[in-house]
């Protein structure tokens, strides 16, 4: 009875996050970073009290009747993953962190607006033990998540188009559905957008409403102009192929889905051409360049006729030494991309040798993309800086920009690129965590989902369920090469940590 109402409570945690949380406001986009802060700290302290005093009468319960003998003890203490300790030992990485922070009270609840401190990072882990201890894996949760997410995506398409539905007082074109800027809304997209369409790749029940939802989210990244959006597709297309090799009718919807993402592209520029005067963000992004090239239809036509041609032929799967051969290409191929990128960005940073263009990309430089060039130099040179025990240990949970500002010569240099507007974050996730939480608590960060990923994708074997879990994080973290953690995806990251975990255990 007392698990049950416990995994009643996280259920309807789970619901208010992914099915409330996103359409959160406060006085529109004045001050939509702090609602969105408060609405979710407030809301996963509440959770967490209630489950942690549930979780402490079931467990001593628990160990009552395990020293009784009087029934079976119903929990294994004995049982901590791996991803566990890991997330313990990160925990308490942070907390040291913040006893040797650079500004104890901006590491304490963040720097303003931000608020990526101490009270946030310890909720999460709180919550990342309590959900992978009670929730029982109700696919309510799952569709709640797609049903806020299509919403939020189609209302971000229309405010692209000057069609706006929900009514603010204040617009800017830089400031999109209900979430704040471009940058939130792509990173919203790179961790949720996954859950529908793998939802859709993998899944058998009710494919057809996944289909429409990934055909929205493709709709929605095409249009909000950020071109950040295109690292997520690489990552989520290069995954899901990583994957869907396995089985027939997964490389069948994987051509689907690449279909729908050429028409998207398409559909836009169509849009554009029909409503001239509707799309108020920049027409020289990405984003429009890409639904403007014959190459985003060349896709979609390809796809579309590879999808059709497996749906004709009768052919069986894939066996195993062919998979593992077409993932060694695989990987040649990134790796070989890559060093052709940083080759060719070299020799045009270098020797001024021209490719594509001048096209900032292929310019190791400050204005590297759209200024992220100064903020990873600035980023780097501060940590150089640094002393050995920051460098192990960092400035402090979300001590960033207090610490980046009071080098002088780093502080003059961002100040030359950026002026005024403070810099909060490296846009890079793991160069931020470097300076913040040190190496000691980058590293074990990353190891909590590498270690999650991997157990994840030995599950999926038997239930695909757990690939869902690889694709959202393997998004996020490429996504965020170029971008943050704020309070709109990165929580997300934890909780789908502690489900993934949850069903491990039940499962």
């Amino acid at each position: 009875m007392i698990k049950k109402a416990g995994s009643l409570v996280t259920t309807a945690y789970l619901l208010l996050i992914f099915g409330i949380y996103p359409f959160y406001m406060h006085q529109g986009y004045a001050d939509i970073a702090e609602a969105k802060y408060h609405f979710f700290i407030y809301s996963s302290l509440a959770a967490v009290v209630i489950l942690v005093v549930t979780g402490a009468i079931y467990g001593g319960q628990t160990l009552y009747c395990r020293f009784t003998q009087r029934e079976p003890y119903l929990i294994n203490w004995d049982s901590l993953s791996l991803t566990d300790m890991l997330v313990i030992l990160y925990a308490t990485e942070i907390f040291i962190s913040y006893v040797f922070s650079y500004d104890k009270k901006e590491a304490l609840w963040g720097t303003e607006g931000w608020y990526m401190g101490l009270v946030l990072l310890l909720t999460l882990c709180v919550l990342y033990f309590v959900i992978s201890g009670f929730w029982n894996g109700s696919k309510i949760v799952w569709q709640a998540a797609v049903f806020a997410s299509e919403v939020v995506f189609l209302l971000g398409i229309l405010d692209r188009f000057s069609i706006y539905l929900v009514p603010l007082k204040l617009r800017n074109p830089a400031f999109i559905s209900t979430l704040g800027n471009i940058n939130w809304f792509c990173g919203y997209l790179s961790i949720i957008a996954p859950i529908g369409i793998s939802l859709f790749l993998f899944g058998t029940e009710t494919k057809w409403m996944y289909g429409i939802y990934a055909f929205i989210a493709f709709l929605a990244g095409f249009c909000q102009g950020g071109s950040s959006v295109f690292l997520f597709w690489g990552a989520l297309f290069y995954i899901l192929l990583w994957i869907a090799i396995q089985k027939k009718v997964w490389i069948e919807n994987y051509f689907f889905l690449l279909s729908l993402w050429g028409f998207s592209a398409q559909i836009i520029g169509i849009l554009r051409v029909i409503i001239p005067e509707g799309y108020n963000y920049d027409i020289d992004s990405l984003c429009v360049r890409a639904s403007e090239h014959p190459f985003t239809l060349l896709v979609g036509i390809v796809s579309l006729g590879i999808y059709m041609l497996l749906r004709i032929r009768k052919s069986g799967e894939i066996n195993e030494k062919t998979q593992s051969m077409i993932h060694k290409t695989m990987g040649i191929v990134l790796a070989a991309g890559i060093l052709l990128y940083l080759a060719l960005a070299g020799l045009n940073s270098q020797l001024g040798i021209l490719v594509f263009g001048q096209s900032e990309l292929f310019s190791f430089n400050e204005t590297w993309g759209n200024g992220r060039g100064a903020a990873l130099a600035g980023s780097i040179e501060a940590y150089r800086q640094m002393p050995l025990l920051r460098k192990f240990l960092g400035a402090g949970p979300d001590c960033f920009s207090a610490y980046v500002y009071s080098l002088e010569e780093v502080a003059a240099m961002l100040r030359d690129s950026f002026g005024g507007n403070r810099l909060t974050n490296a846009h890079n996730e793991l160069l931020t965590s470097l300076i913040n939480t040190g190496i000691v608590g980058t590293c074990l960060f990353v190891s909590i989902f590498v270690s999650f990923a991997h157990s994840c994708i030995k599950k999926g074997r038997k239930n695909p369920v757990f690939y869902l879990f690889v694709v959202s994080i393997t998004c996020y973290f490429v996504h965020n090469t170029i971008s943050f953690a704020q309070v709109l995806n990165f929580p997300f990251l934890f909780l789908l940590l502690g489900m993934g975990e949850s069903l491990e255990v039940n499962s």
